[in-house]
């Protein structure tokens, strides 16, 4: 990874084919936020489907954040990616209308890049911080 971002169309571009070819992301209902070099947002709708029997959204939920959010950053810099590890925190019960998530990458090389994410649910006006992950995000190819 060369630290240059992808400029505003290439970015977008990125995450629409991301987005197209991922059944999974397409059934889940993610949204992008913001999207700028090696810093991603991600949101969804905490819908009852997503949640497990005590109300909350259920933790493949939140991981799913992570991961994600944590391999478009790092894709703004590096081009086609996969996750090849992470470790998710839970800090606290998610719940609320909202789900978001945040990742920035803390380092990137040419062959991987270590990023940070941090997953948060939105309640009316109220935020809570439910989640952080760190994860290690492989290079697989060149930016398109």
């Amino acid at each position: 990874m060369n630290g240059v971002g992808l400029e505003s169309e290439g970015a977008r571009r990125l995450v629409q084919l991301a987005l197209e070819g991922s059944g999974y992301s397409k059934w889940i209902g993610v949204r992008l936020r913001s999207f700028a070099a090696g810093t991603v947002e991600i949101e969804l709708d905490l819908r009852p489907d997503l949640t497990q029997h005590h109300g909350q959204a259920h933790g493949a939920v939140i991981g799913y954040l992570a991961d994600t959010v944590s391999a478009w950053a790092a894709a703004s810099l590096g081009g086609d990616v996969v996750t090849a590890e992470y470790k998710l925190n839970f800090l606290t019960a998610a719940r609320g209308e909202v789900l978001w998530a945040r990742g920035e990458v803390l380092r990137a090389g040419k062959r991987q890049a270590v990023v940070r994410s941090d997953v948060y649910s939105l309640r009316g006006e109220e935020q809570t911080h439910v989640a952080t992950a760190l994860a290690t995000i492989a290079v697989i190819g060149p930016r398109n």
